[in-house]
């Protein structure tokens, strides 16, 4: 017995070596795929971070071969820009790392590092190989087109879709796009065209939609538009098609659904069909925003309605000036594709002449063409002001700026300047009324301007909103600035006998937009503003 024991521990020391070596001994990273027999798997992470793992053996050994590229002294710089893949090779517990800076744009300037950061250029011609595996689908440009809808841009997903992407080669290669199943409800949109915007133009579309009891189908290209009486949801459906061609680097179908919110078709009221040169008519839009709605006119006014929203409801006014040719037009408002027409008479009105006969030096004084030029522009500079959206004066009833209620000059009279022969025709009206006298505001705003002309004196414009304003003229302009809230009946100024005319009086215009209407008119009927009475 004591003869084998020695035997066996040296049997035992024999062995302990051969079971401790495969145990303990772990190969370096470095050669990990100097043998790819011995390679278990290997993992690949993209640069969108999905990780694909690979475990049969012809992979396995196309991928040690793509490890195998030319050393280099360094990767450059404008490589680091390109997308990069992590290559992880596994032999048992050991992983050798490299990473791939590729870019399909530049197929043979691909480059890795090892996990000792030795830099490589790899072989052109496996990488375009790989390069046009399903794996290298984060390098191409795969995104399907989105598609928004109404004014707020609301993004659609599609319900269905199928979709391919080219690869290196050219051939498309089908490619899952997330889609879903939620219909959403879309409630600021057009009418006419639901303000569908594709990121990419399909081929064609077809939409499908309700008409009354039936479903409609018909290319996107003919949709007139929904209508309705009353306001409701449509279910939309949208079916996209992009072409396969040559010079698209994806393509395919899509199906989307969505309701749209459409609001009752737009409506119209005037107060009037007929009205007298310097007249206004009020016009009131139900339905409508005022920069949805375009305004045609035949034949053609100096000044076309201008909508302001005005609540619910939006309001224009068409004004008549003394230089408006009577006769009838047509008016005709356009919203979201809807067509709304009406005719309007303008009738004629008689309007008086006066001569002055100031002296020749005086008019030369006044009448210069520096002093015209300056009236002007201060015209112009008025209108160009945006007016409130709104009603500033709250619908009051228009008061006289003096106390005197008789005027002296009307509006639309011609004035013949009797020492020049120069004709003119009056915007307003003139109260004759002693210098130093109380003016008052009209109605309540806000003033936009104050100035002063040679041919105008003193000029306060007060602003009442929806394009309304009202001018004081050879006035003393200082108790008021502008941006200064009035009400009607404030004290806004006192006559000084500015500007030109033969005596002491002071000037007072009304303007709807850029232009001048009678101020009688207005004194007697007042803004005319839609009640919910007309029809």
């Amino acid at each position: 017995m004591k003869s084998k024991l020695p035997i066996l521990i040296s049997i035992i020391a024999l062995l302990i070596p051969l079971i401790l070596i495969p145990i303990l001994y772990r190969p370096k990273a470095a050669d990990v795929i100097k043998e790819p027999e011995n390679i278990s798997k290997v993992e690949i992470t993209d640069p969108d971070g999905s990780v694909y793992t690979i475990t049969d053996e012809e992979s396995i050994a196309f991928y040690v071969d793509l490890a195998k590229g030319a050393q280099v002294n360094s990767v450059p710089n404008a490589v680091f820009t390109f997308r990069s893949f992590l290559f992880k090779f596994f032999r048992g517990q050991t992983a050798a790392e490299y990473r791939f800076y590729m870019s399909a744009d530049m197929p043979n300037e691909v480059y890795f590092l090892d996990g000792a950061d030795n830099a490589y250029k790899a072989d052109p011609i496996l990488c375009r190989k790989f390069m046009n595996s399903s794996l290298a689908v984060t390098l191409y440009d795969t995104a399907a087109p989105t598609l928004t809808v109404g004014s707020d841009k609301t993004v659609i997903e599609p319900a269905e879709i199928s979709w391919n992407y080219s690869t290196l080669d050219g051939h498309f290669t089908p490619i899952e796009v997330p889609s879903s199943s939620a219909v959403k409800k879309v409630d600021d949109i057009s009418r006419q065209t639901l303000n569908l915007e594709f990121s990419r133009e399909p081929s064609s579309v077809i939409i499908t939609y309700n008409e009354g009891d039936a479903s409609v189908s018909r290319l996107l290209s003919d949709f007139p538009g929904l209508e309705t009486d009353e306001p409701k949801y449509f279910r939309i459906k949208l079916e996209a098609q992009w072409n396969e061609s040559e010079t698209v680097r994806s393509y395919g179908s899509a199906t989307y659904y969505f309701d749209a919110y459409v609001k009752a078709n737009a409506s119209y009221t005037l107060t009037a069909r007929s009205v007298d040169q310097g007249g206004v008519i009020g016009i009131s839009a139900q339905n409508a925003k005022a920069a949805d709605i375009t305004v045609e006119c035949e034949p053609a006014l100096k000044t076309m309605p201008r909508f302001y929203d005005n609540g619910d409801t939006a309001v224009a006014f068409l004004p008549t000036s003394y230089d408006t040719e009577p006769g009838e037009y047509k008016l005709t408002f356009k919203c979201d594709g809807a067509v709304s027409q009406f005719s309007v008479t303008v009738e004629p009105t008689q309007f008086n002449t006066k001569t002055y006969a100031n002296s020749a030096a005086e008019i030369a004084r006044f009448f210069s063409d520096e002093n015209k030029k300056q009236s002007e522009d201060m015209c112009k500079n008025v209108f160009s002001l945006a007016s409130a959206s709104g009603n500033l004066c709250n619908t009051e009833e228009l008061e006289f700026p003096t106390r005197r209620k008789d005027y002296k000059t009307g509006y639309g009279l011609t004035m013949t300047l009797k020492a020049t022969g120069e004709t003119f025709r009056h915007n307003g009206i003139d109260y004759h009324v002693s210098s130093g006298s109380e003016v008052h505001a009209a109605l309540s705003g806000q003033v936009t301007y104050v100035g002063q002309t040679v041919i105008n004196g003193g000029v306060i414009v007060i602003d009442h909103g929806n394009g309304v304003r009202t001018w004081y003229t050879r006035v003393d302009a200082s108790r008021v600035t502008v941006g200064q809230t009035v009400t009607r009946g404030d004290l806004i100024a006192y006559t000084n006998d500015s500007g030109f005319g033969d005596a002491e009086r002071v000037h007072f215009s009304v303007s709807f937009e850029d232009s001048f209407v009678s101020p009688l008119w207005m004194l007697e009927k007042g803004i005319p503003y839609v009640t919910e009475n007309q029809e």
